[in-house]
């Protein structure tokens, strides 16, 4: 039977973790406990006011293991950023490792014999992870996926006419950015200048088109050829 790419990587961390104490631990435990520690995962976004997002891992006391966030819902996805995770390690033949699936690095666990509460802090970027028991990686496991946040995306609108070209804002922040571009003249064109930013529309383009820009910090200059009299600051 084939054994999934996660499970190999464990078995295969296994051995290399735990050769040097072969003696103290028999082989099924040596492989749990690379299991464990090979298990990849972070935290969800549920949070306190005075601080990151709080998830809580939970194990034992019998055959169970979990990830919630602070309201107690399983965790299947989360948003990328800084989170504190909170583990209930509820039996002393249990413990909760985590993981990260994507660049297969061990990221913590609680120890074996140890049965209360500990709180880490965590810092998830986007991929795949997993958790688990060490000493029954195959019977206590779960996985969760990380994402990027969600991009915001904020407006702005600008035209040209026979006479001026003007923005409907002089100063703003960086982000990313819908700019609605209104060129009503059959001569004169639309151009915004600035830090990787160079659009522009033509002097016989009359009509409506909009640019999804980023705008990073600095000064961009708009006007129509050749004249770009006008500013807009971005801090």
């Amino acid at each position: 039977m084939a054994i999934p790419g996660s499970y190999v990587l464990i078995l295969r961390l296994a051995n290399e973790l735990t050769g040097s104490d072969v003696d103290h631990h028999p082989a099924g435990m040596r492989i749990a406990v690379v299991l464990g520690l090979l298990v990849l995962a972070f935290v969800p976004a549920t949070g306190t006011a005075d601080g990151p997002p709080q998830l809580v891992g939970t194990d034992g006391p019998g055959f169970t293991i979990d990830l919630t966030d602070a309201n107690g819902r399983h965790v299947d996805t989360l948003v990328a950023g800084q989170y504190q995770l909170l583990v209930h390690d509820l039996s002393d033949i249990h413990n909760w490792a985590l993981g990260s699936q994507t660049t297969n690095t061990r990221i913590l666990q609680t120890d074996v014999p140890f049965v209360g509460d500990q709180t880490f802090t965590l810092t998830l970027i986007p991929g795949r992870y997993a958790y688990a028991c060490s000493a029954h990686p195959f019977d206590m496991n779960g996985t969760f996926v990380v994402v990027p946040p969600a991009v915001t995306t904020k407006s702005l609108s600008a035209k040209v006419d026979a006479r001026t070209a003007t923005m409907s804002v002089k100063q703003t922040a960086a982000g990313h950015y819908r700019i609605t571009v209104r060129d009503s003249s059959k001569t004169r064109n639309f151009h915004l200048v600035g830090p990787g930013v160079n659009r522009h529309t033509t002097k016989a383009f009359k009509g409506t088109v909009t640019w999804t820009l980023d705008l990073g910090a600095g000064t961009y200059r708009f006007g129509s050829d050749p004249r770009l009299t006008g500013r807009l600051a971005v801090s």
